[in-house]
């Protein structure tokens, strides 16, 4: 049996090592298998932590979605309308931009760990409030908290992701961090409508289960190493947004991509429970999370094809599939056919799943190394201003004309937004400098 320097006898290896140890550190042969085993040992570590803050990720995102077929149920138990629901749905989205905005650098200041853990707190404080929740208010207070937890966990975990895999990042980071951003947000409505369709109490019980995961999510960070080494003090203010000067067209023409893309998401994910329930008679609540969970998980098998392709010929290849993707819902809705539904909703996750990689991707490489949470929350800033204009719009327009001519009025406008960022995207020249 060989010894770790070569020797063939463990103990002897050992005590020629000791006694000869200048010698061997002279030995250029000797120090590159030492450093080769250490290094792949940290590597080891690495990946294990990185697989643990994946999990992490994924289980406080999706929380964040777990309401999302509850809401009809809600409707009736609290008696409020459409349009409360989108304002409801809005509520979360303007909560996780007033976190990035405003402490988006926190995690680059106290570093990565402390925020993770602040934004599992809140997500626990989140599914608590549901489960007492006797009115439509305290539905409002729990997703500003949900809000919190996401804003809180989205620039600090990419961010960390990107700092733990060193081997090939900013690309493979980015790659997870979208895949569980994306997967996390297709597997909460998975959840709650298998939960509220099969289990007593559907609006308590899914959240109750959920707080034992947020346990298990909280004990996996105490093994994931900081990766900030230099802390500031905590300063929660409004830095302005981290548009990097290096590269500026070229993340702007990505931030729009990620707005369009999550403006899509959102258009579908709100009105799917409602479209299946009111004009399909499905009322079926583990088939309406299930509808919503497929959007996504195409979304996440995407990225997981096209993530090794150049990232602006991804981008760009996702805002070809956008126009399909918005006619086919736009159809559907019009003619009530629920295939054209389905295939509208999985062309919209090949078309999202593709412009958020790349996208992404293409911002996480701009990034400087002192500023990459900063610009990162920028990123998902424009990514969720994308969710609350869709849900919104639709909501108020529905009120005052049909709910087709209002889907139909917001396919319109992304539709103009995805020429901009298409017409940006190829007019922009794409800078190489990599930021690590």
């Amino acid at each position: 049996m060989e010894s770790a320097i070569g020797g063939p006898y463990p103990r002897r290896g050992i005590t020629l090592a000791t006694r000869h140890a200048p010698t061997l550190m002279a030995d250029p042969v000797w120090r590159e298998q030492v450093g080769q085993a250490m290094t792949g040992g940290h590597r080891k570590r690495g990946h294990f932590a990185f697989a643990l803050l994946a999990f992490v990720f994924i289980t406080v995102m999706a929380g964040t979605t777990l309401p999302t077929p509850l809401y009809v149920i809600y409707e009736v138990q609290f008696s409020f309308s459409p349009l409360m629901t989108s304002i409801i749905y809005a509520t979360y989205a303007i909560a996780v931009i007033t976190v990035l905005l405003l402490a988006g650098r926190s995690s680059d200041q106290v570093g990565r760990k402390p925020v993770i853990m602040a934004a599992l707190v809140t997500s626990a404080l989140s599914a608590v409030t549901f489960i007492v929740a006797p009115d439509v208010v305290v539905l409002f207070v729990g997703r500003v908290i949900s809000g919190l937890s996401a804003g809180l966990m989205t620039g600090a975990a990419t961010a960390a992701l990107t700092e733990l895999y060193r081997g090939s990042a900013p690309r493979r980071a980015s790659l997870v961090a979208t895949c569980v951003n994306i997967g996390g947000l297709g597997l909460g409505p998975l959840i709650a409508g298998l939960f509220s369709q099969y289990a007593p109490d559907p609006t308590t019980t899914v959240f109750e289960a959920y707080l034992g995961l947020l346990a298990v999510a909280g004990l996996c960070l105490w093994f994931i190493p900081e990766t900030v080494s230099q802390r500031q003090p905590l300063v929660l203010r409004y830095a302005g947004l981290g548009i990097p000067a290096h590269g500026r067209g070229q993340f702007i023409a990505a931030a729009v991509a990620g707005f369009a893309s999550f403006a899509l998401f959102g258009l579908f994910s709100s009105v799917v429970p409602g479209f299946l329930e009111k004009i399909l008679n499905q009322p079926n609540h583990a088939i309406q999370g299930s509808v919503v969970f497929a959007g996504f998980a195409l979304g996440v098998m995407t990225q997981i094809v096209v993530y090794r392709f150049d990232s602006r010929r991804v981008v760009l290849a996702g805002l070809s599939v956008f126009f399909p993707a918005l006619a086919l819902i736009t159809v559907a809705l019009r003619l009530a056919s629920l295939n054209l539904f389905l295939a509208g909703i999985c062309v919209s996750g090949v078309a999202v799943g593709a412009i958020f990689v790349g996208s992404l991707t293409i911002a996480n490489r701009l990034a400087p190394p002192e500023r990459r949470a900063q610009v990162v929350s920028t990123f998902f800033v424009a990514c969720y201003l994308g969710l609350i204009i869709p849900v919104i719009g639709v909501g108020i327009l529905s009120r005052f004309i049909t709910v087709f001519s209002a889907v139909l009025t917001l396919a319109i406008v992304l539709g103009v937004m995805c020429l901009y960022s298409l017409a940006r995207t190829l007019t922009t020249k794409e800078l190489t400098t990599t930021s690590q």
